[in-house]
């Protein structure tokens, strides 16, 4: 594979790693029926009946989440290759960003399968006991909501790192007026968001209950999907060219003689 190949490769991939998570955590997402305090009073036996409910009344209740679930998990794999193409002056950033985006994508996946597939099941056993007898039931079926739930709140304020990261990244040597600055800026301020709300408890004891999470979720669904059209035009030898132009000054600045090819 010749450099040309490599390096349409190396923009390519992540970047349709990163549409495709866009298009699934949206396109999924758009399909999860609101559980808020619209059933009941957040933590009640009233909520959590009515929340067993739509899990039981919705045939594709799994398929859903596994959409939901997929999507972090691609821009995680799309981490790794974008950050290879900061620059170099941006690389700390960038891992700061990748680990953060597979640490979120790994709780995040515990967290959807933990809602997804354990969730109908305890559901069942709710209807199962009937509402005289479902008292043991409720206490498993919110155990399980609340690890849900705060699995689910680690991994977005993990998200919201990665995107503060990747959106300074960006800002990094780009010119003020582009395409480019305009999607690190609205990293920034995306990213910093979630973190910000996790911090004054509006994501307590979860996002997904929280009446800004729908706004949240579109938020970041939408960035990582503009973050995918910029990476195809990052250079991805500037933090070689970086790299090489150091070396060749930094015996200028120590002292050091460099022997003449000549």
């Amino acid at each position: 594979m010749n450099d040309s190949s490599r390096s349409r490769l190396d923009a390519w991939l992540p970047t349709l790693l990163l549409a495709a998570g866009s298009a699934l955590f949206l396109g999924a997402g758009r399909h999860h029926p609101r559980i808020n305090a619209s059933l009941g009073e957040v933590g009640s036996p009233q909520f959590y009946r009515a929340f067993a409910a739509h899990m039981l009344h919705m045939p594709n209740w799994g398929s859903v989440h596994l959409g939901i679930l997929l999507g972090p998990v691609l821009w995680a794999l799309a981490a790794s290759g974008a950050a290879r193409l900061l620059p170099a002056r941006a690389a700390s950033l960038g891992d700061l960003a990748r680990s953060a985006l597979m640490l979120a994508a790994g709780l995040w996946s515990v967290a959807f399968v933990l809602d997804g597939y354990v969730g109908p099941k305890l559901a069942n056993a709710i209807v199962a006991a009937g509402v005289s007898g479902d008292a043991e039931a409720i206490r498993a079926f919110s155990a399980n909501q609340l690890a849900m739930a705060r699995l689910g709140m680690l991994s977005i304020v993990l998200v919201g790192t990665a995107m503060t990261a990747f959106g300074g990244a960006l800002l990094m040597g780009a010119r003020i007026r582009s395409w480019r600055s305009a999607v690190g800026a609205l990293g920034l301020v995306s990213g910093a968001w979630p973190v910000a709300a996790a911090l004054r408890g509006e994501f307590y004891p979860g996002p997904f209950t929280s009446p800004w999470w729908t706004i949240t979720a579109l938020a970041i669904g939408f960035w990582f999907l503009l973050f995918a059209t910029v990476v195809p035009a990052l250079d991805p030898r500037a933090g070689l060219a970086e790299e090489r132009g150091a070396d060749a000054v930094r015996p200028a600045i120590t002292g050091t003689r460099v022997p003449s090819t000549l």
